[in-house]
């Protein structure tokens, strides 16, 4: 299916357009009170924005499978496919996960039971909840480099080796923010290489006899 590689494409404007809509959430440090007036008072657009982070999930499982099976039809015996997949996969459960916490602050705004101190420990895991899917882009863009700067099929070697690069950053204290950013860019690039037709080899002209 030539459009599978464009879920990475659909993917990554589904991150971007979900934290968009979020916009600005409270500080890990504002009291109790605050956070659950925010959550109430802005239920709807934190909504659709976990909403939107649940579909771009969903569309990164595809893409990461959909590079599986490229890299895997140019490395039949290799095992870094598998890991890139598993990355993938990874990234995604991460930005479930994401979308559940803000999802039960969401449902629990309007709660009077539920008081301001759990609200703060919600949001405190909120803020900093990302190294599941950083990571999980990490590893998808370094098995992926890594695999195609050896054989450098499907994806072209100077895309693999930026995929290492940024893999490598992802892990790097206060780089990895930025890493993950130009993962998006990554993954763009990726699908767009992956929906290219295969090269077909022009067949080789039988040898010409020589005359008697």
């Amino acid at each position: 299916m030539r459009l599978g590689p464009f879920t990475g494409i659909v993917a990554v404007i589904l991150i971007v357009v979900a934290f968009s809509v979020g916009g600005s959430t409270p500080d890990i440090g504002d009291p109790g009170p605050q956070i659950k007036l925010f959550y109430h008072q802005h239920d709807t657009r934190q909504a659709v924005a976990l909403y939107l982070l649940i579909l771009a999930a969903v569309f990164l499982v595809f893409f990461a499978g959909n590079l599986r099976h490229h890299l895997s039809e140019a490395d039949r015996h290799g095992w870094l496919p598998q890991v890139a997949f598993a990355g993938g996969i990874l990234s995604a459960v991460g930005f479930w996960t994401a979308a559940s916490i803000t999802l039960a602050m969401v449902d629990a705004s309007d709660k009077r039971r539920i008081g301001g101190q759990a609200f703060q420990s919600m949001n405190a895991i909120s803020t900093d909840f990302f190294i599941p899917f950083v990571a999980g882009i990490g590893i998808m863009m370094l098995a992926a480099g890594l695999d195609t700067a050896r054989s450098g099929t499907p994806l072209p070697r100077w895309l693999g080796w930026a995929g290492i690069i940024l893999g490598v950053a992802t892990f790097i204290p206060w780089a990895g923010f930025f890493a993950f950013l130009a993962g998006g860019l990554w993954i763009i690039a990726a699908s767009v290489f992956l929906a290219r037709p295969p090269k077909v080899k022009a067949p080789a002209e039988p040898p010409v006899a020589a005359p008697a």
